[in-house]
């Protein structure tokens, strides 16, 4: 035997002038696989660097590259053992689940060797519902946060992704060169969509990665064409190379620079989707004002005027810390809303992470909050521009997961909300916010709501005489409230007709339109911010505090204010005392001094507008929330009365298995539709040869060895078919594809039933597993080597004419200077190569032992 081996080695040899380089083992890759698994990594490692933008540090790359290099080492190892593609995807789902724990939830506690249920589930939420998470979060997110489950997934993916495609079996040579790359292409594209609008660099995901791309096509195209290759190597051709790829990714960079445009019109998903939550459910801060007031002696539990709100550390007294920031009117009263200015501008709340990407000029300042009694809700106290938070109390991971911060308002929220001990601190920057007599108005004017035009009136009569710029017209405005109007709380027995609020009733009959404008903050922010915004400057309403002395912020300090939208974009304080009065009103007729003759009927309480009504605002909220809570729990069980653990099999199971069976069913659909276009065929010819190598799959899917390649023949394929009737079923393909005349139709459709017939009784000859196995198997779908291909030489007659001479063999079709291959004819250079491989078997049959 093994004299043989080495007659035919020396045959091979002397007939092709090569010499086989055998490697020391089948798993090791060789020079091909090595290059396209550097390609692989590398251009995977560029694609991550997308994600830059949404992480801080690096632990992200880490992650990503360590899944793809996982990824592509199961794909490598999977694929040079034989086995379907589908292995090394449910290897690599194994590894994701194992190692997704202890790599990217350590910061949870709950990760070790073996991950437990806990670890395995969060790794399954993150991976599902993560990706809403990443879109509806403030870039950038914490580097070592549970998010780190994405990376680690994307890495997993496009390592498969790229080594499977460059190992997937394609017939045509452009097209296995080009998969990969456009595989890759891919991924990067969708690391881009998911990050922000501002690229992490365009050197590296312009001119390196169309560098690499353009190479790693180069090499595969080349690679893919090259059947034979000799001479020496040309190294100017390599250089020529090298030199084009540097001046396209030279290129790269201007163009993609040229086409893209103005970042800010980059397409991200962040810009399609819509954060999660809805700020419009909390009531305005602004209508509650009367619980900062003095009560003059009278009781209120709810009243905090002498109460501590929260102490404050590392800011200067006076300083302004922002409560809430109120920007929509309605009618009835200011509240804080999602999207309230026109263009681009990040005015949602979205989810942020300890880091928070909020570029703001100004001094930078480190504050500690920690509240005391008096402060309740879920509004959180900031200062200027947040760029950190963090939580030191409670449960700090609960509170950051759901805090929320706009970075157009700079207003931040705590849902679950806040209590007397909770303990925070952050860095901010305080931007300039000073308002001058020389500051120009934005020109973005957002429109007087109707219900406000009462306010047009008198506006225009207080600045009959400033002028037409806009923002001398506001602080004309200003000055008169405050030199007309009177300072009230409604505490006093004379005062009680001023009630609270800020509806359209309240701020029009019984403030601007009165013959006294009397009110509170209140009612003198909700006002001017209508005036301005009436004259066509952007204005808001701010609830807030003033810093004492000592950093004790009490109920005393609470002040409301409004700021305006200067022309460059920032927003500039106008201070209450630029348009407040702190001079109570006259003081009304005592009822004992009126004099008293007949009956007197008092008059009637003055009705509170709906915007003073605090108790039923915080019922209809109370009622909300308990109906959203049953809704959410209707909706979370799927079949009522049945155990909670059900819903989570189902979440966490009833996925995956649908998955699954998605792709089993994905791979007996492909087989059908492959079928029916066999059976369908234009020619008769080609339905003999479709029905002929559905027999051959079926016996192939079944696990029966069936000789495949150019040069062997349905007879001597029907040998290796355990069937009775596979002999038979060859010769008459042969006798009509090959015949002197085109087969009928109705032959064909003969044909067709036969070998129906004959697959059902091989089917039925092996067990149920067998032939459920044999539904699903992929050796079928995937193209054979040249050891293990198709028998494409028996298609000749798909386009043969039908006064071709009988030729039941691909040898005697090679005959003639011509082979073929995959239902096409080759050149004469194939045909001339297969000539040489049937002398050198010929040869070696031969060879005595």
């Amino acid at each position: 035997m093994t004299a043989r081996r080495s007659s035919q080695d020396s045959v091979r040899r002397q007939t092709t002038g090569t010499r086989t380089r055998v490697r020391a083992h089948p798993l090791v890759p060789d020079r091909d696989s090595w290059i396209d698994i550097a390609f692989t990594l590398l251009l995977v490692v560029v694609a991550l660097t997308a994600l830059g933008t949404s992480f801080t540090g690096s632990s992200y790359l880490v992650v990503g590259v360590l899944g793809a290099v996982i990824a592509v080492v199961v794909t490598h190892l999977t694929r040079a053992a034989g086995w379907p593609i589908i292995s090394a995807v449910v290897i690599c789902l194994v590894l994701f689940f194992l190692l997704g724990g202890p790599l990217c939830l350590r910061s949870l506690g709950d990760t070790s060797v073996l991950p437990g249920a806990s670890t395995l589930g969060r790794v399954a939420d993150e991976a599902i519902f993560g990706w809403k998470d990443l879109l509806t979060t403030l870039p950038p997110i914490d580097g070592d946060g549970p998010l780190l489950v994405l990376p680690w997934m994307a890495g997993m993916v496009a390592g498969l992704v790229g080594l499977g495609l460059a190992q997937l079996p394609v017939r045509r040579a452009w097209l296995a060169a080009l998969l990969p790359v456009l595989g890759l292409t891919l991924v990067l594209s969708g690391a881009i969509v998911v990050g922000v609008r501002h690229p992490q660099s365009l050197l590296l995901q312009g001119s390196v990665f169309a560098g690499l791309a353009l190479a790693w096509l180069a090499v595969r195209a080349r690679r893919a064409s090259a059947d034979v290759q000799g001479g020496s190597a040309s190294y100017v051709r390599g250089v020529g190379a090298v030199v084009m790829l540097a001046v396209a990714a030279g290129i790269a960079f201007p163009a993609s620079a040229f086409f893209a445009g103005d970042e800010g019109d980059r397409a991200v998903a962040r810009n399609w989707i819509e954060p999660p939550f809805d700020i419009g459910k909390y009531p305005s801060p602004l209508a509650g004002f009367r619980q900062y007031v003095d009560l003059k002696g009278r009781t209120d539990p709810t009243n905090v005027y002498d109460k501590t709100l929260f102490d404050i550390e590392g800011v200067e007294p006076g300083t302004l810390v922002r409560f809430a920031t109120m920007d929509r009117y309605d009618g009835m009263v200011w509240g804080a809303t999602d999207d309230a200015l026109p263009g681009p501008a990040d005015d949602s709340f979205q989810r942020v992470s300890s880091t928070i990407d909020n570029p703001v000029e100004g001094d930078e300042v480190e504050v500690t909050i920690t509240l005391d009694e008096g402060y309740k809700g879920v509004w959180l106290p900031t200062v200027g521009a947040l760029q950190s938070m963090d939580f030191l109390t409670g449960d700090a991971r609960a509170k950051a997961e759901i805090f929320r911060y706009n970075l157009a308002t700079s207003t931040a929220v705590v849902p679950s909300g806040l209590q007397r001990g909770d303990r925070y601190t952050f860095t901010a920057i305080e931007p300039d916010a000073e308002l001058t007599p020389e500051t120009v108005a934005s020109a973005d004017v957002t429109g007087l709501p109707p219900t406000a035009t009462f306010i047009q009136g008198p506006a225009e009569k207080w600045t009959e005489e400033a002028g037409p710029d806009p923002m001398a017209r506001v602080l004309a405005a200003a000055a008169h409230l405050k030199r007309e109007g009177k300072y009230s709380d409604g505490i006093g027995r004379t005062e009680r007709i001023y009630v609270a609020g800020h509806s359209a009733w309240r701020l029009s009959d019984e403030f601007v339109n009165a013959p006294q404008i009397v009110g509170n903050d209140e009612q003198y922010a909700a006002t001017m911010a209508l005036i301005a915004t009436s004259i066509g400057v952007p204005a808001r309403v701010v609830l807030g505090a003033t810093v004492p002395e000592g950093g004790r912020v009490t109920g005393k300090d609470v002040s409301a204010w409004v700021e305006l939208r200067a022309a460059d974009g920032s927003w500039r304080t106008l201070p209450t005392d630029a348009f407040m009065s702190t001079t109570p009103p006259a003081d009304q007729i005592p009822e004992t001094n009126t004099p008293m003759s007949g009956t007197v009927i008092p008059p009637p309480n003055p009705i509170p507008p709906p915007s003073d009504a605090g108790e039923q605002s915080d019922a209809d909220l109370k009622e909300r929330r308990a109906t959203r809570k049953n809704a959410d729990e209707d909706d979370e069980g799927l079949i009522v009365g049945l155990p909670a653990w059900v819903g989570v099999v189902l979440t966490y199971v009833g996925g995956p298995l649908l998955l699954l069976a998605l792709l089993l069913g994905a791979i007996v659909g492909l087989k059908a539709v492959r079928r029916h276009r066999r059976r369908s065929a234009d020619s008769p010819s080609a339905r003999f040869v479709g029905a002929w190598r559905e027999l051959v799959d079926h016996a192939r899917d079944l696990g029966q060895v069936v000789p495949l390649g150019p040069t062997v023949t349905r007879r001597e394929q029907s040998v290796g078919i355990v069937s009775g009737e596979a002999v038979a079923l060859a010769r008459r393909a042969d006798s009509f594809v090959f015949g002197p005349s085109t087969p009928e139709v109705a032959a064909a459709t003969t044909y067709w039933a036969s070998v129906d017939a004959e697959r059902r009784a091989m089917s039925a000859g092996v067990g149920r597993r067998q032939r459920l196995l044999a539904a699903i198997s992929l050796r079928s779908l995937l193209r054979g080597s040249p050891r293990a291909g198709l028998a494409a030489a028996t298609d000749v007659p798909d386009a043969a004419p039908a006064s071709a001479a009988p030729s039941p063999t691909a040898t005697e079709a090679a005959s003639g200077g011509e082979v073929v291959e995959g239902g096409r004819r080759a050149g004469p250079r194939a045909g001339r190569l297969a000539s040489l491989r049937r002398r050198a078997d010929w040869r070696s049959r031969r060879t005595p032992d």
